[in-house]
């Protein structure tokens, strides 16, 4: 019997052929993980159309006030808000703002954290009424959003949107130290004014509309006799329209 010479086995070269599992498996995660980056890479650079504006952080602000002062559309969805990365330097240049981030999502909020100054009292200059922070900066003009602020009434001079004068800032410090040691008179005077003899009046709200004359002082003393005064007044629910503190002894009317 003669045997075929030109009969070749060709097994090996089919396994040679064959893909290796080995080095299979990691091709696939390899692929899939560059579709996966070349998603996020898209999702990233396509975020959603602004929906909403959200505010966070406002103490007397209201989100109204803001859109408002950033001309904000009345509509937001169907058009998309342009210019929102510069409004972090424009919110801080709200005379009511100290800080502000602005973030964008990917849901399509925007998010707008601020911190707001806080107004300490409102001080009533002519025709005009001003809040103002402990640092003595205006923050409003005739528009006080604050609640329960006592008014300070008076002629001082502003410069560069700051109180200026030792008379307004010798009022400040006698009332802080004043009220810090009697906290419960901020429910119950509503205005100090230094009047134009140089005398100080002090215009209460509670326990009746009454008016106290201090004279040319305003210190802790005669903060201490309108405490001790009011305390008798209001153990004794006296009803009274005027208290004189410029003697010795309180003088009721």
């Amino acid at each position: 019997m003669r045997h075929n010479q030109y009969m070749v086995d060709s097994t090996p070269e089919i396994q040679e052929k064959r893909p290796n599992r080995r080095y299979l498996v990691p091709l696939v995660l390899l692929i899939s993980g560059l579709l996966g980056i070349g998603f996020l890479i898209h999702w990233v650079a396509s975020p959603k159309p602004i929906q909403k504006l959200v505010f966070e952080g406002l103490v007397v602000l209201k989100p109204s006030d803001l859109i408002q002062f950033l001309d904000v559309p009345q509509v937001i969805g169907n058009q998309e808000i342009k210019g929102w990365q510069d409004w972090e330097k424009k919110l801080t240049a709200h005379p009511r703002i100290k800080k502000a981030r602005v973030n964008r999502d990917r849901e399509g909020f925007l998010v707008i954290t601020l911190q707001e100054k806080i107004a300490e009292f409102a001080v009533h200059i002519g025709d005009m009424i001003y809040e103002v922070d402990q640092d003595k900066e205006i923050l409003s003009e005739n528009n006080v959003l604050a609640d329960s602020l006592i008014v300070i009434s008076g002629n001082f001079p502003i410069v560069s949107n700051h109180l200026q004068g030792t008379q307004i800032e010798d009022i400040i410090k006698e009332l802080r130290y004043s009220l810090a040691n009697y906290p419960a008179l901020k429910t119950r005077i509503s205005e100090v004014s230094l009047e134009q003899d140089g005398d100080y009046m002090i215009y209460l709200k509670f326990p009746s509309r009454s008016k106290v004359y201090l004279g040319n002082k305003l210190d802790l003393y005669q903060i201490r006799k309108l405490y001790a005064a009011l305390a008798y007044i209001e153990t004794e629910n006296i009803k009274v329209s005027t208290i004189d503190l410029r003697g010795e002894d309180a003088v009721y009317h």
